[in-house]
């Protein structure tokens, strides 16, 4: 019907342009007017359709471009902090949406170790069918708005005229701005071209809480990402000791009123006992499982630090955890004085809501050995 009302406007038009034109020119001159009355109808509905994705973007909040931000010069920051006991609560602090990635002089080194992580685990990323267009509306948001807007000395619009990629100059791979038909190439770029894993929820389909329904998910712990693929919030979590009995309620009601422009972080340690980013097979030491003498290399023993960003998408209702990953040698805890405050928070593991995170963090595996260094 809309078609056929601007054929008649172009119609009625050109009759009154017809009674100044010389009748042999008619037939040219139609053609070339309607083409361009239609020329014009489409440009219009492009910038139209470009204009309504860049509104629906906004309810996310401003960017604020990094112009002079060098990656290669960048220190990783440091965001651990020791609690003399240990208490299992959401722990939730707000920011804005410019604290979804985070770029530091690892950068292109991270980048280069999350595609060899893929070549040897592809179950690093992941999606259910119905979740194709919130995989859709991330990919377009980072890479049609916030890659080139927050790191324009990183991501560049190429070609320069008429922009149909924006290069990484950090390990020059091109994204393209359309997002690819396939998911998971789509997923694979993000992958490998910013050092954050997206976890990505939305509602069950039976309506009761939200699941994990699309992934990157390169620096897992102890377990297969694909295990997680489906769960509703309370069953990814049923490993953690006391999470039924004080975050899954109160963690449901959050993640249902969610809106886009609200921005929150958390963050959490752990002992590592090697460098590895993603960590296969069990990890965790629970009840009744017996512990057995493990020799640790203090040279290769660090603090494991997750950053937790979440926040919503404002067309899907995705609600998407970006998680960045940060690894301290424990010289550094030792060298900074902080060693006291460290042991007082591993025997604080045991003593606050959730005493089973003392086993669950593995801590009779590594803590006399942590606290003898660390007093040495």
């Amino acid at each position: 019907m809309a078609a056929l009302n601007l054929l008649t406007l172009a119609i009625q038009q050109w009759n009154t342009l017809a009674l100044l034109l010389a009748p042999g020119s008619l037939a040219l001159c139609f053609w070339i007017y309607v083409k361009q009355f239609y020329g014009v109808s489409n440009q219009s509905k492009t910038s139209k359709k470009k204009d309504q994705k860049c509104d629906s973007f906004k309810s996310m909040g401003a960017i604020e471009p990094l112009t002079e931000f060098d990656w290669k010069t960048q220190e990783e920051e440091r965001i651990y902090k020791f609690n003399p006991k240990y208490f299992l609560t959401m722990g939730l602090q707000n920011t804005d949406i410019n604290w979804i990635t985070h770029v530091d002089k690892q950068f292109a080194g991270r980048l280069s170790e999350r595609q060899k992580i893929l070549d040897t685990h592809p179950a690093a990323l992941g999606y259910e069918p119905n979740a194709v267009p919130m995989v859709n509306e991330l990919y377009e948001y980072l890479v049609q708005e916030y890659f080139p807007r927050r790191y324009p000395t990183i991501f560049k619009l190429t070609p320069a005229e008429k922009p149909t990629h924006i290069l990484n100059t950090a390990n020059n791979d091109k994204l393209p701005l359309e997002v690819p038909d396939n998911p998971t190439e789509a997923l694979r770029l993000l992958a490998v071209n910013i050092d954050e894993d997206f976890l990505m929820l939305l509602p069950s389909l039976d309506g009761d809480g939200y699941s994990l329904q699309s992934f990157v998910w390169c620096y897992p712990v102890g377990f297969s990402p694909a295990d997680k693929l489906g769960l509703k919030l309370r069953e990814a979590h049923k490993p953690v000791p006391a999470y039924k009995e004080k975050l899954q309620t109160s963690m449901d009601r959050y993640f249902n009123r969610l809106e886009p422009g609200k921005v929150v972080y958390r963050v959490n340690w752990a002992v590592a006992t090697s460098s590895d980013l993603c960590v296969d097979g069990e990890y965790h030491l629970y009840e009744g499982q017996e512990v057995t003498d493990t020799k640790v290399d203090m040279q290769d023993c660090w603090i494991r630090c997750e950053l937790q960003t979440l926040f919503a998408l404002p067309k899907t209702g995705g609600r998407i955890l970006s998680v960045h990953l940060y690894l301290y040698p424990l010289q550094e805890i030792k060298d900074q004085g902080l060693g006291e405050q460290m042991i007082e928070a591993i025997q604080g593991l045991k003593e606050g809501n959730a005493p089973g995170f003392w086993r669950y963090k593995r801590a009779p595996v590594w803590q006399d050995q942590v606290t003898a260094f660390l007093r040495s």
